[in-house]
């Protein structure tokens, strides 16, 4: 691909992307669907673009695409917000997880057995396993213009979508350790995920801690917040070489979160201080830059997958197996939860993947470049595409008119419950 082909590439990316979010206003059918069917036009459809070239690009896009996703997802995160909101959030993100790994995996392994070990295919679950924060948000938007009192709903399932994205990195890259290297026992798995998170917590803090008094003393400075980027791409390296495999998505997420939430930090460490920083004005300028990595990434997964009839098949019947599995869990945990009934119905419809799910779908050919462990490192991308594609249509079109109606028949099943008697 020349380079004015790449140049016509990204132009188009940038102009589509702005096109499709207006267009879906009136079609409620997300960017990612127009990106990506532009992707796949532009490789397996006219081979405007070479295929090797974009698969070369896979672990810069992987580390971009990871660094500047949590890293927005943590400047926009209020940390007492996370603290009040934690529990139900956590259990709804770790149990349709852990669900999702052990149902998607299994059921992937005796569909293509000659592609998927049971353990390959477990990380597909992983991988598939958590929400989208974009998606998720995109949704919600929708069904508050219908539906009142979304506060809670809407903080609770924004903030699993968080939580869920460096716990399904963790645990692919922990799956991906025990398939590469099988001494490795769930325990040492586990142990390994715990300390992962405590480690490079603590280095994104102190990195943020740091870096939010340079802010300060720059203030008056122009491209103050530009060089934050530059400042951000080396933390997720140096926390991937310090700490280990996987820690940089973490430490990318806390990083962003002690920048907009410092005095309650410092507070925590009974270190108070006050800094001066516009964070509107970083959120607007990273937004921009989070618009630009999405659209390319999008374009970018549709360009390298490989579209078939068999593998989109599977995927849409891997969704169907999610939606009822998300849908059970939900009945099942919304009573020690104490879910309101308009929790209880937006939850029980709402589990859309996206952009994380492809960039962790990136992960065994940057593990395994040699292809010794997975001979077949392209399916990972090409199964996950029919299945974020299917349940983020399935989100946009089909969970609207399914929660609205959970929500009136849970109100009339309260209304119609017979009252207590009195003692």
């Amino acid at each position: 691909m020349g380079l004015e082909n790449l140049i016509i590439v990204v132009s188009l990316t940038i102009l589509l992307s702005f096109a499709s979010a207006l267009i879906y206003r009136f079609t409620r059918i997300p960017d990612v669907v127009w990106l990506m069917g532009f992707g796949v036009l532009i490789g397996s459809g006219t081979h405007y673009i070479d295929k090797n070239l974009f698969t070369e690009l896979a672990p810069l896009m992987s580390i971009l695409a990871l660094s500047i996703i949590l890293f927005d997802a943590g400047i926009n995160l209020d940390i007492v917000t996370l603290i009040d909101n934690m529990g139900k959030s956590l259990v709804l993100s770790v149990f349709s997880i852990l669900l999702s790994i052990i149902l998607v995996g299994s059921t992937i392994h005796i569909l293509l057995p000659e592609k998927f070990t049971l353990a390959q295919g477990m990380l597909l679950g992983s991988m598939v396993g958590g929400t989208s924060t974009v998606a998720v948000f995109g949704v919600l938007g929708v069904l508050g213009e219908s539906i009142p009192d979304m506060g809670s709903t809407r903080i609770m399932l924004t903030m699993e979508s968080i939580l869920s994205d460096p716990i399904c990195i963790i645990s692919s890259i922990t799956i991906i350790k025990m398939i590469i290297r099988p001494d490795i026992g769930i325990s040492e798995g586990i142990g390994d995920i715990v300390s992962t998170f405590v480690l490079s917590s603590i280095l994104g803090v102190g990195i943020g801690l740091f870096w939010s008094n340079v802010l300060h003393r720059l203030r008056t400075h122009p491209y103050t917040y530009m060089i934050t980027l530059s400042v951000l791409l080396p933390t997720y390296i140096l926390s991937e070489a310090l700490v280990g495999d996987g820690s940089g998505a973490i430490t990318a997420l806390t990083f962003g979160l002690s920048i907009t939430n410092y005095s309650f930090i410092t507070r925590l460490l009974n270190r108070p201080g006050k800094v001066l920083i516009n964070i509107r004005r970083l959120r607007e300028f990273h937004e921009e830059i989070v618009f630009f990595i999405k659209s390319f990434f999008f374009v970018y997964i549709g360009a390298i997958v490989t579209i078939s009839w068999r593998y989109l098949f599977i995927g849409f019947s891997i969704v169907i197996l999610q939606m009822a599995m998300r849908y059970i869990l939900v009945k099942a945990v919304s009573g020690p939860l104490r879910l309101s009934v308009v929790e209880r119905s937006v939850s029980s419809f709402l589990y859309v993947s996206g952009l994380p799910a492809f960039v962790m779908s990136q992960l065994p050919k940057i593990y395994d470049p040699t292809g010794i462990y997975f001979p077949n490192p392209e399916v990972y991308p090409n199964i996950c595409m029919p299945i974020v594609l299917g349940t983020i249509l399935y989100g946009a079109l089909l969970g609207p008119p399914l929660i609205k109606h959970e929500i009136n028949s849970g109100t009339r099943s309260a209304e119609k419950s017979p009252e207590e008697p009195e003692a």
